[in-house]
């Protein structure tokens, strides 16, 4: 029993050690009439090196997207997860969540040469300023943290075009504890029964 007893403590040993080892996650990402991707992660200093594809997929046309908008099934979809998406940022103490989340990873997440652009449109004026609205205050808070982040409303249409890249550095452990406080928060779990409220 003794043994089995310094097994398992031999071996969390292990795993905690490998997760305090920094994690360098290169991304490369543009969305616009294409969805262009590739990453790259290493990990145990260069020991793990995994490299994706150079990956290039064509999105749907504007005309495609017209056709498929003509049909009730898509448009009923795209409305339901634009009332699930304001009833979550209307959560009591989410956005105030999100934002401390944000503070903690951004003490143990490393960012080299990053950048974020990004313009969005739900197709309602309204939802859309709602949420440009939530996200001003991340907004504010990322560019004063010193982070080349810039998203735009898009009044008059819909969609979403963006390009991210550059190098990041996670500490896997303290990363991992702040996600599950998060997700076990009480606005969270807020939201997601608003969420699911607002899907049906």
């Amino acid at each position: 029993m003794f043994e089995i007893a310094v097994a398992i403590v031999a071996l969390v040993a292990v795993v905690v050690a490998l997760l305090a080892v920094p994690v360098v996650l290169v991304i490369d990402a543009e969305r616009a009439d294409t969805l262009r991707m590739r990453w790259r992660v290493r990990w145990l200093f260069g020991l793990v090196d995994i490299r994706s594809a150079r990956r290039v997929r064509t999105l749907p046309s504007s005309d495609r997207s017209a056709a498929a908008r003509s049909k009730p099934t898509p448009a009923d979809r795209r409305w339901r997860r634009t009332r699930m998406g304001i009833a979550v940022l209307r959560t009591r103490g989410l956005v105030q969540r999100v934002a401390r989340l944000a503070w903690r990873l951004r003490r143990q997440i490393t960012l080299k040469e990053f950048h974020v652009r990004t313009a969005f449109g739900l197709g309602d004026p309204a939802a859309t300023g709602l949420v440009y609205g939530a996200l001003s205050p991340l907004l504010v808070m990322a560019r004063v943290g010193g982070l080349d982040v810039d998203c735009r409303p898009m009044f008059q249409e819909s969609g979403f075009t963006g390009a991210v890249g550059g190098t990041i550095q996670v500490r896997p452990l303290p990363v991992a504890g702040a996600l599950v406080a998060f997700l076990v928060s009480p606005p969270v779990l807020r939201s997601m029964r608003a969420a699911w409220r607002a899907r049906k």
